[in-house]
């Protein structure tokens, strides 16, 4: 690997997950914008290196975490290569994890300069705790990236996100098929609004003038869709083995997407798509939500128990999911179509 940078550098570390390294592209292009004369090393999981292509001043490393780059040994490699192949001044640690804390502190015992993230571990407690919630808006996760390159001495990285643009309705001819795509599935199935809920949803648009789409994972969430593609109608076939430059490459041509709390969102986001996210036990006021989105496109139900998870990863205290069961795809169908109609 040879070096494409020439000038001074800021490594950037952000390691999964996709929704999270997405999030970082807005942030980094800002700096660029601000800075012209600093250029970036983004460190990140290798399967993410397309969603900075194309961004001039930037290159990017992809660290191979499930063999190359494994436990402390593999760190210490991708810190010699970074350090032979890049002449790097500041680190910004935007991640906040044990392989880039050990990162970060290689770096400074060479004399770098560096910053960590605050993640609002109190804060979001304070939001998802079971009693006695503190519920408010906390900073975007792209905020708190900026954050990092603030601490750097890059203090006009700092943009705050409610200052963005939000992301504008399509304009569309009435000779065009709408184009939707659904996004039915998250990590965690906290997040997940039921499957045949989704299905009554994206029947309502399986007509004449609309074109559907649908983005899936690997697996059990791959066999779903390919079954939902033979049911309906007007559905584009599913293309297999796409890279994530090439789910972009289509996401841009969507007139809407239709998502959970979930990397798709932020996907759709990074190619200026108006989102309908539907939301369960996550909420997001925890700093997640679609960057540029608008806040009134997420779909959700307001109930005492929720947020009770920041990531979706815990089971349901009342046992009955109500904070997704309560959503009807009426509800969803009437925010799509305030969108486009």
């Amino acid at each position: 690997m040879s070096s494409l940078l020439a000038g001074k550098k800021t490594l950037v570390i952000r390691f999964s997950a996709l929704g999270d390294v997405a999030m970082l592209v807005p942030v980094v292009k800002e700096f660029l914008n601000h800075y012209p004369d600093e250029e970036i090393v983004v460190l990140s999981n290798k399967q993410y290196a397309d969603l900075f292509t194309g961004i001039g001043r930037l290159e990017f490393v992809g660290a191979d975490l499930e063999d190359k780059h494994k436990g402390i040994i593999g760190i210490i490699r991708l810190f010699n290569l970074l350090r032979k192949q890049y002449q790097i001044l500041s680190v910004a640690d935007v991640h906040g994890v044990l392989r880039t804390h050990l990162l970060r502190f290689l770096f400074k015992l060479s004399r770098k300069k560096t910053a960590l993230i605050d993640k609002g571990r109190f804060e979001k407690f304070a939001l998802t705790r079971k009693g006695s919630k503190i519920f408010r808006p906390l900073p975007h996760t792209t905020e708190r990236y900026r954050q990092v390159f603030a601490e750097l001495g890059f203090d006009r990285a700092i943009v705050k996100h409610a200052e963005a643009t939000l992301v504008s309705s399509p304009k569309k001819t009435s000779a065009e098929n709408i184009k939707i795509g659904f996004a039915p599935f998250a990590k965690h199935d906290a997040k997940m609004y039921p499957l045949d809920l989704f299905k009554t949803l994206v029947s309502h648009f399986d007509k004449e003038g609309y074109q559907l789409y649908f983005f899936s994972g690997g697996g059990a969430e791959k066999r779903i869709v390919s079954e939902w593609v033979s049911y309906f109608k007007y559905v584009a076939p599913i293309q297999k083995g796409l890279s994530i430059g090439q789910e972009l490459e289509i996401m841009s041509k969507i007139d809407v997407m239709v998502t959970m709390d979930s990397a798709n969102m932020h996907l759709a986001s990074l190619c200026n798509v108006p989102v309908v996210s539907v939301w369960g036990a996550t909420h997001p006021f925890a700093g997640f939500y679609g960057y540029n989105q608008n806040i009134s496109n997420a779909v959700q139900v307001n109930l005492p128990c929720r947020p009770c998870s920041v990531f979706g990863n815990k089971s349901c205290w009342r046992g009955d999911h109500a904070c997704m069961n309560q959503i009807t795809p009426q509800m969803i169908i009437d925010k799509i179509e305030s969108i486009l109609l």
